[in-house]
């Protein structure tokens, strides 16, 4: 009696082992994804490099399923094949002090096939920047007359001395650095001293409980997680289906909770309801090697109607690279830039928007400020509306004699002296809706 109970034992023995075996199998996909992001997400030092991962073949082809009426020629050939041969590295070091930016550091630099066309950094809150503007008209031809233009340009008596120096620096392909951070601080109180609300406060986005509505959201999103054709160099290569409207609503409903008072509000407010998003599912790619994460590729194809040609945004994970702070940078002050009028296109603002001679008027500064928020706003995948007024204010410093540019309320009120205008944003930047008068 005894063996047949061990066989039968066995036998269920057998049965939970193998259940449980099968069941790990679908588990450990997705448990390697997971941690391999949870690993991502907790290193201080690294980098990314963008770029994509499509034939120009399959780019038109994607174009023109997106947007039929659009004409296939706006890019030559050649080009369109030095755009997909470059790419957008990222590089950060956080520093030690977990609760202070003060010594964190970045990098960004834009490659054009083996050139390293340009490059921003950030260090101890000085920004730096320099470009390589002889080898990008290499390139693109068509830029070298207006380069050749703007040089000789530097010479005329209408150029702020202060410009010289560092414009000069740029096209000769050296670094050129300024107080990004002070800066900033200036346009946040000239936009308090306009009336203009600051924006929302991002600055907070990498708390416990962030990390925690992140999580969640994409725990909510994924649908599953297969294990496809491993690769030699990348790893694993790890397929997400990720259901487009199930993460959003979760981000949706947890975001404003994240802030307080008018941040709070405004993101209520500004966020398009989950209905708005497609009810839709796509694949992510992942790549996973010793417990890493390589690699991550998304087809935006995925999103047309009728899926045509392909265009793969690819992002690969870059070892951590010193970021210093260049030597012998020439500085620039960018408060002297916005105040000579170089933001908006010559070194006198008021005549670089209405020529010499001539007056400009509320209504036309209005809808100029209802198109450029429109365009900020799409840019930055929002909506428009006043939360992005302080970002276009200095285009118009000096515009007009006494012109007043205010946030009231949702809406936007312009004055030069006694002749006033009310600005109700449009989502499309079209100007239509300018009426006299305070708002």
């Amino acid at each position: 009696m005894r063996l047949p109970r061990l066989l039968a034992g066995g036998a269920v023995l057998a049965v939970v082992v193998g259940t449980a075996a099968c069941g790990a199998q679908a588990l450990e996909p997705r448990v390697a994804l997971r941690d391999a992001l949870s690993d991502f997400a907790a290193q201080r030092t690294g980098g990314v490099e963008l770029s994509v991962a499509s034939s120009a073949k399959e780019v038109r082809a994607f174009a023109a399923a997106s947007d039929p009426s659009a004409s296939g020629d706006d890019i030559s050939d050649d080009d369109l094949a030095t755009v997909l041969s470059s790419s957008l590295e990222f590089g950060y070091d956080f520093g030690k002090d977990r609760k202070s930016e003060t010594d964190d550091k970045s990098r960004t630099v834009l490659h054009l096939g083996d050139l390293d066309a340009g490059e921003l950094r950030t260090v101890g809150g000085q920004l730096y920047a320099r470009a390589d503007l002889d080898g990008i008209a290499e390139q693109f031809p068509d830029m070298t007359q207006g380069l050749a233009d703007f040089r000789s340009g530097l010479d005329g008596p209408d150029v702020p001395p202060e410009l010289v120096a560092p414009a000069t620096a740029l096209l000769d392909g050296k670094w050129v650095t300024a107080d990004a951070q002070a800066y900033l601080d200036q346009m946040k109180a000239a936009a308090g001293a306009a009336g203009a609300p600051a924006g929302p406060d991002l600055s907070d986005l990498t708390t416990a409980r962030t990390r925690s509505l992140l999580g969640k959201a994409l725990k909510d999103a994924v649908g599953s997680v297969a294990r496809h054709e491993s690769d030699e160099v990348l790893g694993d290569h790890l397929v997400v289906s990720v259901d487009l409207r199930k993460g959003y609503t979760t981000l949706r409903a947890g975001l404003p909770g994240l802030f307080e008072g008018d941040t709070a509000s405004m993101l209520e407010q500004q966020l398009p309801p989950a209905s708005e998003v497609p009810e839709k599912k796509i694949d992510v790619s992942f790549w996973v090697r010793d417990g890493h994460l390589t690699r991550a590729e998304l087809d935006l194809a995925q999103f047309l109607d009728k899926p045509a040609g392909h265009l793969v945004l690819r992002a690969d994970t870059r070892p951590a690279k010193e970021i210093p702070a260049p030597a012998d940078a020439v500085k620039v002050d960018l408060g002297a830039v916005a105040a000579a009028g170089m933001a908006t296109g010559g070194t006198d603002a008021e005549e670089s928007f209405a020529g010499p001679g001539e007056d400009i008027d509320p209504q036309t500064l209005a809808t100029w400020i209802d198109a450029d928020i429109a365009e900020l706003a799409n840019e930055q995948g929002g909506q428009s509306s006043v939360r992005y007024l302080p970002d276009v204010l200095p285009y118009y410093d000096g515009a007009a004699p006494g012109l007043a540019i205010t946030a009231v309320g949702p809406r936007v009120q312009v004055a030069i002296g006694p002749d006033v205008v009310c600005l109700t944003l449009s989502p499309d930047g079209s100007g239509e809706d300018v009426v006299p008068g305070t708002c």
